[in-house]
């Protein structure tokens, strides 16, 4: 259990720092996420170059740490949709109001214009 939130705290760390889109002198509040809602093992098999790991079971928690804005715009993603599907509605009845269901990682990668990589 420790090291499974050491991991995802730190793969959140990690992708923190390289998603902040705001220009020079505003708020570093991220405008976009691309969250992938799948396990660790899923992960390590292949994830969105950018992409940060919280497992949709863990979803509410681990937003919170990341997107404490709820305006910031959040890309879904896992193996089928099903998961991202729970993860958007626990998101919505959370107040976050940008989320977007890429459903699958293939999918996110072509919509997204993003590699995938392990």
């Amino acid at each position: 259990m420790k090291k499974t939130v050491l991991m995802v705290i730190s793969v959140l760390m990690l992708a923190l720092s390289g998603c902040a889109h705001a220009p020079k002198g505003q708020s570093t509040v991220p405008r976009a996420l691309v969250i992938d809602v799948r396990t660790e093992q899923e992960w390590s098999e292949g994830h969105l170059d950018g992409a940060i790991l919280i497992p949709y079971d863990r979803i509410e928690e681990g937003i919170a740490i990341v997107a404490p804005d709820k305006k910031t715009r959040l890309f879904l993603y896992c193996r089928t949709g099903r998961r991202t599907a729970l993860a958007f509605d626990v998101l919505k009845k959370a107040g976050y109001e940008d989320l977007i269901n890429l459903k699958t990682l293939e999918n996110a990668s072509k919509e997204l214009n993003m590699p995938i990589v392990k």
